[in-house]
Order: structure tokens, then C-alpha cells, then sequence
């Protein structure tokens, strides 16, 4: 490992030491990946065969994952390997449904919305690589968030191992993630297959990680005319560790080997103000790659390494930026105190503790990430990586009042006369329609929104209003959701709401933010209030004697008076009916007052929640269009 001084280094001779490995942009790369494209573009099918027995050592093949391979792919491996797997599986798939994104409505001004809708991308190729091991984590850390996405086609290609087949984890980790088979290919000729169609189904987008004729055919499909997108530069792996005195060099030595031992241009960097631990780390890599399986491809790998010693751990989050690692770990006392000045990393690991071996396998996110700096511009796959968003825009007679003038205005001032009628066409048409009045009264569509994200839930909630349904409820606690459903439905409006919360700790934080949520969405879709009946009264109702009164007018407040018997209801906990609405008040701006009496607890927490659905059926209901105050402002 090279060692460095910083401040004794001029620019030139530090662009030199942050350099990646020459071969990984080496013109012998581009040429071959370029003779292998225009192979497979002229000939097809016969020239991906001809790479692929010379590569490869074995023809292009797809094998089904029917139940009998799946068996004996799970046969093969021990009890504890299927766990990790599976062990894996659920935490990217956590991690991946928790972060997926939400639609979201915006009002620009009254009468125009315009709504973010995300939608799945039709065919991914997913590339996983192979060499002397199975790459199982990059299978799961792509065809999970593929799925999550909701993409139909996930087409993933592997190198096929010695015998022809792929390992037995990449079968069972390949099943277990719902895919049907795997085509096996590897390399340039892989993203090539993918990129043009040749023998597996034409991708929209590729992705995973490689060596750098992979990285280097990535890039050269999206430079082809109706080639794919792909997700990020993916080349040979790279970590930099900031560690300073206090940092164990055993650990910081492990670390660096990690990822030296994937590739022989791996890269690997160790910044320091401490120049004892680095001579400290130095000593104790020397001692491990010694003991490692792969300590050849170490050795090599470590000729392109680095330790730089710089004046303070401010100066070597200066040199991490300049770098944009791939990984970046701070094995340092405080890491929160470095963190809000690092701008260029594509996963960060803070603190002793967090091993980038956890994100490569377990914590969660994808460990699919730029390299190569390309975490100056890109981030890491996520689920949206799998996704793509287009804004649908609607406007409704006031919207056009307020846009017409500005947009015909702006567009003369382009010279685009076309477009300046078009607006104001929609303004004569909107004059004509409503009698020419600017003052004629509108009905605004009362819908709404909200997406709620906390450390213990993800809540995404939309109302509308104007229609009784659908109704889609989905917190993971079946009788609160069919408690929503009671209040949606004997109040008369359209409700969606889907969260997920740590319901392996308790239902406290789901059912609280659920409520929180659906009252904020209840208090974007009311807008102003203006015409509302404000008030909602309902008396006893069923054996169960719930009684309630509820109003609009903007102040929080909650009563509730009532007792339960029992603890809880199934997975629902009884307390957490006077939080609920304690919730929705607050998030609302509602007066409620309840009072409830019964014998059966089933009964009385029902009956609260549908009286609480009549209240608001009354109280949003339009009745004309002044503010319901006699004081005119609520």
C-alpha cells in the first residue's frame, strides 16, 4: 500500500494518487466490447454462441426454475446457507417496500393539480455476475427491488459455472424471489444480449455490477441508438475508510481486504491524520491477506492502494468528495459530526461497527452503487431505480383563469404565438361556459394526498371527498383497518391508505401514524372549509351506546370518555382508540367530543368508529359557499 502525505502533494500528482486503475478505461476494453457488439448485432444468435463457448466455455442456455430444480438446488445446500438467504431476502425486501415511492398530488394554484404517478419499467435485464463464487447477494439485491417495483419481466443473466450450470444458492435465491428462470451468459456478450434482444428478451433498462468489460458494455448499449438505459457505472469494487487514532487497524485492515479480494482492480484507500495507525493498518494487512483464500487477487488489488495521511478529519472528507467512493466508511468516534459534509459517496458506513460487509449481504439497501466517481452524479439502485414517473396535470375553470394570462404572455415572449392562442382559447371557452363571470361560484375536487414517513412507519394516505369509494385499507393490523374501513364508509368519501410500520415491536407507532396521517389528508382535501355544514352529531347506536359530536372549525381538541375491559382486540390494543382520535383531531383541526358505553368491547370500539364516519359524513357535506362562521373566517 502506497503511503502519502496530502498537504505535501500538488494537484496533478493528487489527481494521480485518486486515480482508478488504468484498465478499467484501457482502450483494449473498449475495442473488445465494441467487436463483440457488432458480432452479436450481425450475426445473432450464432455470434453470442461463438463468445459464449470462448468465454464462457459453454452455449447460451435458459434454465427453468420448475420445482424438481429448485428441489435439488435446495438439497445441496446446508440448512443454515438456505436461512441466510432467506434471512436476506426479507431485509432487502423490507428495506425496499418501506422506501418505494408514493403518488403525490400538488395543488399549484386553486383548480390546478398536478399528480406524480410512478409506474414499474416494462423489461429489466438484471446482470449477476460469477467467478470463483456465487454472487447470490447481487441476484437478491436486484430481482428484489425489481419486484417490489412490480416489474413484469425481470430477465437475469449469469455466467454459467464449470459444469454448465449455475451454483445451487443462485437457484434457491433466484426461486425465492419469484423468478422463473435464469439465462446463462455472462459478460459482454450478457449486456449485449440484453441490450439488443438476441436471445433474451429485449431490456428497457440493465442492470449490476461487473468487471470492467462489463462496466465498459454497459456504457457502449446506452450509447446505441434505441439502446437501453441502464442503472449506474458498476465496475470493479471500491472502498475509502476514514479512520482516525482510535480506530482498531485490525478492523480497519479487514475492512480494506473485504473489498480488495473481489477483483484484481478492485481499489481500496485508507485516509488518516493518524500516521501510527496507518503504519498500524499497514502491518495487520500484511498479517491477514497471508491467511486468505484469494490472497493473489489481494496482493494485486493492493498495488493499486492507497493510504493518505491528511492534517484532519475534515481535510479527509475533503479528499472522499474529491474521490466519490463507491463505499465509504468512517471508522472514527463521532461519524455523526463528518456525515453533513459528505456529498460524494454512494453507501456511507458509520462508525466502528458498521461493517460494509453488512451492506453487501443483510442491512437492506441495495449493494448495487456507482463507482468510478460516478457517485458525483448517480445514485445506488433502489426500488425507484426500477421505476419510472410522469406528472398528469389537471385544470379545471379557475386554473385556467390563473394560468391563462401568464402562459400566453411568456410564450409571445418566445415567439411562439401557437402556443399563446392555445391558452387563451381555454380562457374564452372557460368566460363562455360560466357566463364571463370571474366571480361565478366553483367545486373544487376536495381530494388529497399525504405520504407520512417516520424511523417506525411509512404511511401513504389518500382521500377523495366526492366519491363513496373505493375503500383500501392495509396498516398490517386487521381490525383497525376494518375500523378505517367503518369510518370511510359511513362517511361517505374514498379512502386509500397502506402503511408499513414495526409491527414486530408493537401496533403502537402503525395505528398513531395511520391516524395522524388520515387526518392531515382530511385537512388537505377540506381546503378552506368554505361551504361545509361544519357540525356533525350522532346519537346512541346498536347495544353498544356511542355517542359523538364533532366540529370542523379548525381547533383541536379531544373528550373522550369510555372504559374497556379487555387489553386489546386480537392484535389491536383498546388504548389506542382515544390515541386514534386524539390523532385525527390534531392532524385535522377537529372538536371531538365521545362518549361510549357497553359491555362488549368489539362492539363499543366499533360503534365509536362508525358514529365518528356519520359525523364527518354531515360536517363535510357542502351546503353553499361562505365560510361556515358567523364571524367569516374559521
Amino acid at each position: 500500500m502506497q503511503q502519502v502525505i496530502w498537504a505535501d502533494l500538488d494537484d496533478t500528482t493528487r489527481a494521480r494518487v485518486l486515480a482508478r486503475p488504468a484498465h478499467r478505461v484501457s482502450a483494449e476494453v473498449r475495442a473488445t466490447v465494441r467487436r463483440i457488439f457488432e458480432d452479436v448485432q450481425a450475426d445473432g444468435e450464432a455470434a453470442l454462441a461463438r463468445w459464449s463457448l470462448a468465454l464462457d466455455g459453454a452455449a447460451p442456455t435458459v434454465l427453468e426454475l420448475d420445482e424438481l430444480v429448485v428441489r435439488a438446488a435446495r438439497g445441496a445446500l446446508e440448512r443454515d446457507d438456505l436461512a441466510a438467504i432467506e434471512f436476506a431476502i426479507e431485509q432487502v425486501r423490507f428495506f425496499h417496500e418501506a422506501t418505494k415511492p408514493a403518488a403525490l398530488s400538488v395543488e399549484t394554484q386553486p383548480g390546478v393539480r398536478a399528480r406524480r404517478v410512478w409506474k414499474p419499467i416494462d423489461v429489466c435485464g438484471l446482470y449477476v455476475p460469477a467467478g470463483a463464487a456465487p454472487l447470490v447477494s447481487t441476484l437478491i439485491m436486484l430481482a428484489e427491488p425489481a419486484g417490489v417495483a412490480g416489474v413484469p419481466t425481470r430477465v437475469v443473466a449469469t455466467p454459467p459455472g464449470k459444469n454448465g450450470a449455475p451454483h445451487p444458492a443462485l437457484v434457491a435465491a433466484a426461486a425465492a424471489c419469484g423468478l422463473e428462470r435464469l439465462w446463462l451468459l455472462g459478460g459482454v456478450q450478457a449486456i449485449a444480449a440484453l441490450a439488443l434482444g438476441v436471445f433474451t428478451p429485449k431490456a428497457a433498462k440493465v442492470f449490476g455490477p461487473g468487471n470492467a468489460y462489463v462496466a465498459e458494455a454497459k456504457r457502449y448499449a446506452a450509447s446505441l441508438p434505441n439502446g437501453p438505459a441502464i442503472d449506474l457505472p458498476a465496475g470493479p469494487s471500491e472502498l475509502l475508510v476514514i479512520a482516525d487514532r482510535a480506530a482498531d487497524p485490525v478492523l480497519v485492515a479487514a475492512d480494506l481486504l473485504s473489498q480488495a479480494e473481489h477483483d484484481a482492480d478492485a481499489q481500496v484507500l485508507l485516509v488518516s491524520p493518524s500516521a501510527e495507525l496507518i503504519d498500524e493498518v499497514a502491518r495487520a494487512l500484511e498479517r491477514q491477506a497471508a491467511l486468505l483464500p484469494r490472497r493473489e487477487v489481494v496482493r494485486a488489488a493492493l498495488k493499486h492502494a492507497r493510504a493518505i495521511r491528511v492534517r484532519s478529519l475534515s481535510e479527509a472528507v475533503d479528499v472522499a468528495n474529491v474521490y466519490a467512493p463507491e463505499h465509504l466508511a468512517l471508522n472514527v468516534q463521532r461519524p455523526d459530526a463528518l456525515l453533513p459534509a459528505i456529498v460524494n459517496a454512494g453507501a456511507v458506513f458509520a462508525g466502528p461497527l458498521a461493517a460494509e460487509t453488512f451492506g453487501d449481504y443483510v442491512a437492506g439497501p441495495s449493494h448495487v452503487l456507482p463507482t468510478d466517481a460516478a457517485a458525483k452524479a448517480y445514485s445506488g439502485v433502489s426500488v425507484e431505480s426500477f421505476m419510472k414517473s410522469f406528472v398528469v396535470q389537471t385544470i379545471e375553470p379557475a386554473g385556467v383563469r390563473a394560468l391563462a394570462p401568464g402562459a400566453s404572455r411568456l410564450a409571445r415572449l418566445e415567439g411562439l404565438e401557437a402556443h399563446a392562442r392555445a391558452a387563451d382559447l381555454r380562457l374564452e371557452a372557460v368566460s363562455a361556459l360560466c357566463g364571463g363571470s370571474a366571480e361565478d361560484s366553483l367545486v373544487r375536487r376536495r381530494s388529497a394526498a399525504v405520504v407520512r414517513r417516520t424511523r417506525e412507519t411509512n404511511v401513504a394516505v389518500s382521500v377523495d371527498l366526492e366519491r363513496a369509494a373505493p375503500v383500501s385499507i392495509a396498516s398490517g393490523v386487521g381490525f383497525f383497518d376494518h375500523m378505517l374501513e367503518q369510518v370511510a364508509q359511513h362517511g361517505g368519501f374514498a379512502l386509500d391508505l397502506n402503511c408499513v410500520g414495526d409491527l414486530h415491536i408493537d401496533p403502537h407507532h402503525t395505528i398513531e401514524d395511520s391516524a395522524l396521517a388520515l387526518g392531515q389528508a382530511l385537512r388537505q382535501a377540506l381546503g378552506d372549509r368554505r361551504g361545509i355544514a361544519r357540525y356533525g352529531f350522532v346519537l346512541p347506536m346498536d347495544e353498544a351506546q356511542a355517542s359523538v359530536a364533532l366540529d370542523l372549525g379548525g381547533r383541536p381538541y379531544l373528550v373522550f370518555e369510555g372504559a374497556f375491559a379487555s387489553q386489546s382486540i386480537g392484535a389491536y390494543p383498546t388504548q389506542m382508540t382515544e390515541h386514534v382520535f386524539r390523532s385525527l383531531s390534531q392532524a385535522l383541526g377537529a372538536t371531538i367530543h365521545i362518549k361510549v358505553t357497553g359491555e362488549n368491547d368489539h362492539h363499543m370500539t366499533e360503534a365509536i368508529y362508525k358514529a365518528v364516519g356519520r359525523c364527518l359524513r354531515q360536517a363535510i357535506a357542502v351546503e353553499g359557499d361562505l365560510t361556515p362562521s358567523t364571524k367569516g373566517v374559521l
